[in-house]
């Protein structure tokens, strides 16, 4: 791994920690989801501190570079997020619609009995 992909890797993952710990402070973000990408900064903290894990990886899973290797974790695991977040807007999505249809019915039936109460008082 090159010198100057570590110190990329080292600085960016360093900045996406102080930008996501300062969303944390100011009430932007959820720790539960702050905690995903709190532990993948580390992670590349810890790989651009100690390159042989990376060099180990490299030759165990027979790619080309060290580099290649931190490119398609770093595509994948971003790939698995999206597709976790996929999920969890979906089940958001059908929880609003559901809540949207018991507003609507719980409001017909306060008109209704709006309406019953009414009509009954002016007979």
């Amino acid at each position: 791994m090159s010198v100057t992909l570590r110190i990329l890797l080292i600085t960016l993952s360093v900045l996406a920690l102080g930008y996501i710990i300062r969303k944390i402070r100011f009430s932007k973000m959820q720790i539960e989801y702050a905690l995903f990408w709190i532990v993948l900064s580390i992670i590349f903290i810890v790989l651009a501190v100690f390159p042989s894990i990376a060099y180990w990886a490299t030759e165990m899973l027979g790619v080309m570079s060290a580099a290649n290797l931190i490119f398609l974790v770093i595509i994948g695991i971003l790939l698995l997020k999206v597709f976790m977040m996929t999920i969890e807007i979906s089940v958001l999505e059908n929880k609003v619609r559901d809540l949207v249809q018991q507003l609507g019915i719980d409001e017909k039936n306060n008109r209704d009995e709006y309406k019953r109460i009414h009509n009954t008082d002016d007979k």
